[in-house]
């Protein structure tokens, strides 16, 4: 786990890492970079790379939470419950964040991704719980199901459509799943 706080300096030499790491993975794919790469085109020693993170999927988790984490603050800021206002929000992030939305894939911290998103869910939509009457066990089923199904629906989006906007994406997936029982009669 990535060891950055509050220090200055830290923060700094995180900070050109990532940089470095987003650098890298412009010209190469995530999975080949190594960490002497990564430090090299950052500037620092593989020492100050050690010292900050465990490996180079601990940089993706750093990047990634501190995008979950501003999401967080703005979904907890937002006066609206508009779950189409938060899948645009969160689509559009991570539309614009490909190579890292990628890499977080490669680096298999998608599951980490899938909670990260319920949670967010889970705390801003927790009046869907009480509206539909589902017991706990059934609202995490729903709340699991329906963010693999975001999941897939960006990793489709980034790998296969790459000029879909957040629109199009939540139009194809009220589409898909609002209209079963018109597609099935089709």
């Amino acid at each position: 786990m990535y060891r950055i706080g509050n220090d200055k300096r830290k923060r700094d030499s995180a900070r050109l890492i990532c940089d470095g790491l987003n650098s890298l993975m412009q010209k190469k794919p995530y999975s080949i970079l190594t960490v002497t790469e990564i430090a090299e085109c950052a500037g620092v020693g593989r020492a100050t790379f050690y010292r900050l993170f465990d490996d180079k999927s601990d940089v993706i988790l750093y990047q990634t939470e501190a995008i979950f984490s501003a999401l967080s603050a703005h979904i907890a800021n937002e006066k609206t419950n508009s779950i189409d206002d938060l899948l645009n929000t969160l689509f559009d992030i991570w539309l614009n964040k490909k190579t890292l939305f990628l890499s977080l894939i490669d680096a298999n911290l998608y599951e980490w991704f899938q909670t990260q998103v319920s949670s967010i869910i889970e705390t801003k939509f927790s009046f869907i719980k009480e509206f539909a009457r589902l017991d706990i066990r059934n609202w995490k089923y729903f709340i699991n199901v329906r963010v693999s199904m975001l999941f897939a629906a960006l990793r489709v989006a980034v790998t296969q459509y790459p000029d879909d906007t957040p629109a199009a994406i939540i139009d194809t997936l009220n589409y898909l799943f609002s209209n079963q029982q018109n597609i099935i009669k089709k």
